[in-house]
């Protein structure tokens, strides 16, 4: 009897995971989705930034800050199929800037790109190496009325896991949505 039990709670356990993991993998692949839709629907003001995959590094550097006040969108460098930009919308409302979306009046963007940099190498038992890798983001603030990126920030995520066999990755995660929402709210006048 008990043997009975414990294979029921057993299989219990695999079926509430598995549904817990379908479920997570639903709400990401739908908010992506999302993101990509609501991307069409931007200004046309900001899609004519980034026609055919234009990169936020194509744009020209002028330093200065940007005042933009609560008056900005969050976008992504790349991710969208047509286009080289994605909408954020999770970003755009923990910073309160989503009621600006579509961003007919908006002043500027936050352009975010993902990039990593080498930190080492991990080496094999057989002598094999594999680079050790640190990701980041480089947040872009786009003044779309001058079409100069006036300021640029990196924020590193975490350093590389000591061994590749620890965790079967080359990389550490990106820094946290909050440290990006944090960044952008300390730059921002």
């Amino acid at each position: 009897m008990k043997n009975k039990k414990s294979i029921f709670i057993l299989i219990g356990l695999l079926v509430v995971s598995t549904l817990g993991i379908a479920i997570w993998a639903y709400s990401v692949l739908n908010g992506i989705e999302e993101d990509k839709e609501q991307t069409l629907k931007l200004s046309t003001r900001i899609l004519n930034c980034f026609p055919s995959h234009t990169s936020i590094f194509n744009y020209p550097v002028s330093p200065s800050a940007p005042a933009w006040g609560n008056n900005y969108l969050v976008i992504e460098n790349g991710g969208h199929d047509e286009l080289g930009i994605t909408y954020k919308a999770k970003w755009n409302e923990e910073l309160a800037t989503a009621s600006n979306f579509p961003g007919e009046q908006v002043k500027g963007l936050v352009v975010i790109a993902m990039d990593m940099q080498a930190r080492g190498e991990y080496i094999g038992k057989l002598g094999q190496k594999d680079k050790a890798y640190q990701r980041n983001y480089v947040l872009s603030y786009f003044d779309l009325d001058k079409k100069t990126v006036i300021a640029r920030d990196t924020l590193y995520g975490e350093e590389p896991p000591t061994s590749k066999r620890s965790t079967g990755s080359e990389a550490g995660a990106f820094p946290t949505d909050q440290t990006v929402i944090d960044a952008i709210s300390n730059r921002i006048k």
